[in-house]
């Protein structure tokens, strides 16, 4: 599975990697911009010019044979054509007439118009000479405006700093992103981004980008450059600093440096796993919180509900909790009272801790029947396998070689073995199962077929696929939840029947977006946000069914909160919206966006 031990390549292969990189970089000007529209233009060239070789290789055919008597194959007709339209004229092949030669003369000039002075001229004109010039004037920002305030400098440029830098365009607000590659920030000025080249942490650079001016700084490069960085940053200024690091012992280190957050991704994205993963009872499926408000969800299999319309099932009445959202197979919908509860439904809830247990005790089952397969041991997997164990989950682990991993944070040299596993967690042991976790004995040895949980945390998404796709199989009815390393593969693992799926780019921009606004982070799942915004002046006095607020932004309001008040989950079509009235919603991050925006018209 997941294995945290790398060998560093050669030098060899760096260089190779290196100039491969590179040239591609340099050859993608090509398929840019200006040179793409022109690409269009020479594709039609080059279709008119093969037309043209092919009516003078059949005309070639025809003349021969009535002017002369010989009668040659397409092949033949088309290589006399092309030698003499470039001009090579081999002599193998010739005309003994007069009307032959004339005709002979024909194709020549016209190779020689078509083929050495228009195509040398357009190729210059079109590409070449705009890639040279393009390349000679270009010099990379190397600062930004001296009046700059309040952005975000951003240091490492991964899938989690770009939709960062996405969610910061959306809310209107600016950022700047130092990077070193001078390649990279050609193609990624031509994107749009906003860029200077420089060293991040050079102190001289971050001079350059006003990090003394800028609201925050995001630091995501590697664990000891984030070190280097945040030390750099704290002789120059006080700007607060969010670093993001792989292993969560090193937050006190980043801490120690300098940093005012730290985000620990890998074992943040492990909770998100292993919270989804677990089956029975609400109160242990908690996803997520504001204050006293818990966001939870309970499947439909097994439990009185499924069957039943949403209407019918009486949970806001007999427990005080709301149906806020409904997953179906990776597909989000809003509820309503019409809705049929299937078996292979998930309902979202909201509510507080004693309306959850009053729900927990409604369908009477609690966490202590579930059992959780954990596939992959790498560190998102002992990090799941870790909360799980402090939550009294019981769980098996499964990986294709354990001597490679060392325990969570230890110091020491000592690999992970089946002996001393169950030390690595304070709660319940862990369980080994040592195998290919794509064969079906494996996993039947692990109790796929009794599972209620499985929890696939590879660093490799085909991998990913293959074993949700693998799973589903043997079981299915059991909560599948994936770990997505690219955005871009969360379909593929829907499709392949996961019930849920966690991207490691969704939920640290998420996280990492919340702290530069200053808000709570909530991150129910793959483009579902809870969000809260101040009632627009436009809305003050309105009832909630004529603010149209879900039609228009395709958002739900879930709950209102007046002033520091506890929210108000009882919200209906007859709810007058308040001035100074906070509105929490759900919806996607366009839902955001567009709620957003037509709050400041």
């Amino acid at each position: 599975m997941e294995n945290d031990t790398v060998k560093p390549p050669d030098d060899s292969h760096i260089k190779y990697s290196h100039g491969m990189k590179t040239l591609a970089a340099e050859l993608a000007y090509f398929f840019r911009g200006r040179a793409r529209r022109n690409l269009r233009f020479l594709l039609l060239y080059v279709a008119f010019v093969t037309g043209l070789i092919l009516g003078f290789a059949f005309l070639f055919r025809h003349l021969m044979l009535t002017l002369e008597g010989r009668d040659y194959s397409l092949t033949s007709s088309i290589y006399w054509t092309i030698t003499a339209m470039s001009t090579l004229g081999f002599g193998d092949i010739t005309f003994h007439s007069d009307g032959g030669r004339l005709f002979s003369m024909i194709v020549t000039m016209s190779g020689v118009l078509f083929l050495l002075i228009l195509l040398p001229f357009w190729l210059i004109s079109m590409f070449f000479g705009p890639y040279l010039e393009e390349r000679l004037r270009y010099r990379p920002p190397l600062q930004i405006p001296e009046d700059t305030r309040g952005h975000v400098v951003i240091c490492g440029w991964d899938p989690v700093t770009r939709t960062v830098a996405a969610n910061l365009r959306a809310a209107g607000h600016g950022y700047v992103l130092i990077e070193s590659d001078y390649n990279s920030v050609v193609r990624l000025e031509e994107e749009g981004v906003s860029v200077i080249y420089g060293i991040p942490t050079d102190a001289e650079v971050l001079v350059r980008a006003r990090v003394a001016q800028a609201s925050f700084l995001i630091a995501n490069m590697s664990d000891t450059d984030n070190a280097n960085l945040v030390l750099t940053v704290r002789s120059v200024c006080p700007t607060a600093i969010v670093a993001v690091t792989t292993e969560p012992e090193r937050t006190d280190l980043m801490k120690v440096a300098g940093a005012d957050q730290v985000v620990a991704l890998r074992e943040i994205l492990a909770g998100y796993l292993a919270v989804r993963a677990t089956t029975r009872g609400a109160m242990s499926h908690v996803v997520d919180s504001l204050g006293e408000l818990l966001f939870a969800e309970i499947p439909a299999h097994g439990t009185r509900f499924s069957g039943q319309l949403l209407s019918e099932t009486g949970i806001r009445e007999s427990t005080g909790a709301s149906v806020i959202g409904i997953w179906q197979r990776g597909r989000f919908s809003l509820p309503q009272a019409k809705t049929l509860i299937t078996d292979d439904m998930v309902l979202m809830l909201a509510g507080t801790k004693k309306h959850l247990e009053t729900l927990e005790r409604l369908v009477g089952e609690t966490s202590e029947s579930d059992l959780i397969i954990i596939l992959g041991y790498g560190t998102v997997g002992r990090a799941a396998a870790g909360f799980l164990g402090r939550n009294s989950v019981d769980h098996v682990v499964v990986d294709r070689d354990f001597r490679q991993i060392r325990p969570l944070g230890a110091q020491g040299e000592q690999p992970v073995t089946s002996e001393n596993m169950p030390d690595l967690h304070v709660g319940t042991p862990v369980q080994v199962v040592q195998g290919d976790a794509s064969r079906q004995a494996v996993l039947q040895q692990a109790g796929i077929d009794r599972a209620h949980g499985l929890i696939i945390t590879t660093n490799d998404d085909g991998t990913n696929v293959f074993l949700t796709l693998a799973c589903r199989q043997l079981n299915p009815h059991i909560r599948i939840v994936a770990r997505a390393n690219r955005e871009e593969n969360v379909s593929e693992l829907y499709a392949a029947g996961a019930d849920f799926v966690v991207s490691h780019s969704s939920v640290g921009a998420s996280i990492v977006t919340n702290v530069i606004e200053g808000r709570k982070t909530i991150f129910l799942t793959e483009g579902v946000h809870i969000f809260w915004r101040i009632v627009p002046r436009a809305l003050e006095g309105a009832t909630l069914s004529w603010s149209n607020i879900r039609v228009l932004t395709g958002a739900t309001v879930i709950a209102v909160q007046d002033g520091d008040g506890r929210p108000n989950l009882s919200v209906g079509p007859d709810t007058v919206l308040r001035k100074g009235m906070t509105l929490l919603m759900v919806g996607s991050p366009a839902s955001e966006t567009a709620f957003s925006a037509r709050s400041r018209d």
